[in-house]
């Protein structure tokens, strides 16, 4: 019977195979559907999938995979209702991304650039007090607006800057301005004096407090003057004189500055300082009114009154030079 034992072994080999297979297939469902990760409950611990929840999953996997991708979709939907927060599933673990907004940079630059000013301006000079070399001394109260009054030159100009709280300031001025009046002295029958004056006011300072509306700087530095007079006696009893000199010096000096809008365009303007030195004693003080012209330019008019006293070496220059101002103010 060799061929009965045969045909059972083969019999029996087949069946082996067969229950193998179909063990193998009914396994296969399970191990697919278990998921790669699977979310941490609050409590940290994580709850083995239950036997009939294993069966559901293994008979949905027969069917397809939608099953298994909406339950992907919903837990990576559960993160989104997280406030603040986006969530991008990737192979299932999500990625937040903030939706805060970055804000926007200032605009006009930063607080630490470098801001600068120029302002032209136009001073419209009177002169009163006492003007003298070696013996000769006039007496002189006069106005531009006189008709006895020349200014045959005159520059004036301020340029500013900052960065931050530390504030640069220059102001100069030039003129070149003669009165000439009848002597109340019977000796001449007239004077005439020209005075050349050269300012130059170069000066630091700490911004105490300021913003957009309102500012107070208190400043230091030096006033360099330079004089040059002329004196001419018409004659009268005594023949007539003519005389000049020119003399340089240096004042210290201190002061303020401020600026108070008034409204979105108008503001007042003010600086004020004394020192001296060289001389005698000098002081300054300035107000005024402008209103601004976009966010460069500003129109602004105002008094100011410049005030020295020097008296050595036989030239005396005991002058308040005083008047209107209006000018452009340029900011870049």
């Amino acid at each position: 019977m060799p061929i009965t034992r045969l045909d059972a072994v083969l019999t029996l080999a087949l069946v082996i195979t067969v229950g193998g297979f179909c063990s193998l297939r009914a396994q296969t469902p399970e191990v697919t559907d278990r998921p790669s990760t699977a979310t941490p409950k609050p409590t940290g611990l994580i709850s083995a999938p239950k036997k009939d929840e294993t069966e559901k999953n293994a008979s949905t996997a027969v069917d397809g995979e939608s099953t298994t991708l909406d339950a992907k979709s919903k837990r990576s939907t559960d993160h989104s209702n997280m406030p603040g927060l986006s969530t991008t599933s990737v192979r299932n673990f999500p990625v937040r991304t903030s939706r805060t907004p970055v804000p926007p940079s200032p605009q006009g630059g930063s607080s630490d650039d470098w801001q600068f000013g120029i302002t032209p301006y136009l001073w419209i000079v009177s002169i009163s007090g006492r003007a003298g070399i070696g013996n000769l001394v006039i007496d002189t109260d006069q106005s531009v607006t006189d008709s006895n009054v020349e200014i045959n030159f005159g520059f004036m100009s301020t340029f500013d800057a900052r960065k931050n709280r530390f504030v640069l300031v220059t102001d100069l001025q030039y003129s070149d301005l003669s009165t000439e009046r009848a002597s109340l002295a019977p000796l001449f029958s007239g004077t005439r004096g020209s005075f050349k004056t050269f300012v130059l006011d170069p000066e630091v300072g700490y911004r105490l407090s300021g913003n957009e509306k309102a500012f107070l700087d208190v400043l230091g530095g030096i006033r360099y003057w330079h004089v040059k007079g002329e004196l001419e006696f018409s004659p009268g009893v005594l023949p007539g004189v003519s005389v000049s000199r020119s003399r340089d010096w240096v004042d210290g000096v201190g002061g303020i500055r401020a600026r108070v809008a008034l409204s979105e365009h108008w503001f007042i303007t003010g600086k004020a300082d004394l020192g001296g030195g060289g001389s005698k004693f000098t002081y300054q003080l300035f107000g005024g009114v402008g209103v601004k012209l976009g966010d460069h330019f500003a129109l602004f008019g105002g008094y100011r009154d410049l005030n020295v006293n020097y008296d050595k070496n036989d030239f005396l220059f005991d002058m308040s030079l005083h008047g209107p101002i209006v000018g452009v103010a340029i900011r870049f």
